[in-house]
């Protein structure tokens, strides 16, 4: 399943640079004939599945994607990945639901804290250049890739009783029992941040609150996935909101990658429940790495 995933990932975003069509409009390639709206669905459907499998949207993959091989301005894939983002999130976050991995509570807070963060995100990311923006985003997916590679997580371990957090605790559909105490001064802080990086770079937020739920909070991965998916439905649509009012958003091309996305969602979903959680870093370990090899050499 792994190798499956992987291979078809890496042939549509290769792929992608050979479809991609020359006519321009606003300073990025249109949607010239059906086999290029195709490639996007079936695009959106791939990045779909491996977002929702590792909770974290598939905007990491569609900004790079938009900028290297259609041509897009940063503001335009920015707006443009976050409206496919919500597409998948909220797809998700339906399959999830059925799965009973989701923790409202924790989800709402750290949604709540993450929404003033993507605002203020949006705001600053009118003054990229290409070039910065590529450069910064590269540092950002390689910094995270070398992190999922690393065996050893980064937990903070409360050392007084009087502090330790409340445990929780989550009962699947699986009726698996999944206990865990996160610091939510920890999580409330970081999520407010996060959403500054997701209006800022358009990855919606989810490759972010993975590592901060699962790493450094110490929560089961299987529940982080779909609470962060939960959360990413509530940012990104605030996000889409916002970038609509700045007109920065390519309906076509995050309509189709969207119904895509929402295919691919609902595999990502299923397919997680028989996924180790190893697997899953892994995973995205390599498809970060290899979207900043790709967006740097779109720059050099």
């Amino acid at each position: 399943m792994k190798k499956y995933i992987i291979s078809l990932f890496i042939l549509l975003v290769f792929a992608s640079s050979a479809y991609a069509g020359p006519v321009a409009f606003d300073g990025h390639a249109v949607v010239a004939d059906l086999p290029e709206a195709l490639l996007l669905i079936i695009f959106g459907c791939a990045v779909g599945l491996i977002g929702t499998l590792i909770g974290a949207g598939g905007g990491f993959i569609h900004v790079p994607v938009l900028m290297v091989f259609f041509g897009f301005s940063p503001q335009m894939a920015i707006g443009t990945s976050i409206t496919a983002v919500f597409m998948n999130a909220l797809s998700g976050t339906l399959s999830y639901v059925t799965h009973k991995r989701i923790d409202y509570e924790l989800g709402i807070k750290f949604a709540t804290v993450a929404v003033p963060g993507v605002i203020i995100g949006a705001i600053i990311s009118q003054n990229f250049t290409f070039t910065s923006f590529s450069i910064l985003f590269s540092i950002i997916l390689i910094t995270l890739s070398l992190h999922f590679f690393a065996e050893q997580d980064i937990t903070i371990v409360q050392t007084r009783a009087l502090e330790s957090p409340k445990e929780r605790q989550l009962y699947d559909s699986d009726g698996e029992l999944h206990s865990y105490a996160p610091d939510m001064g920890i999580g409330m802080a970081g999520s407010f941040f996060i959403g500054i990086f997701s209006g800022l770079f358009g990855i919606g937020g989810g490759i972010l609150h993975v590592p901060l739920m699962c790493s450094v909070l110490g929560m089961p991965v299987h529940v982080v996935t779909a609470t962060s998916h939960f959360i990413l439905a509530i940012t990104s649509f605030i996000a889409v909101i916002i970038f609509t009012g700045m007109h920065e958003i390519d309906f076509d091309f995050a309509v189709l990658i969207g119904i895509g996305a929402i295919l691919g969602a609902y595999f990502g979903a299923y397919i997680s429940l028989k996924t180790s959680p190893r697997l899953i870093k892994v995973l995205i370990a390599i498809c970060l790495l290899l979207l900043a090899l790709k967006l740097i050499s779109g720059v050099m």
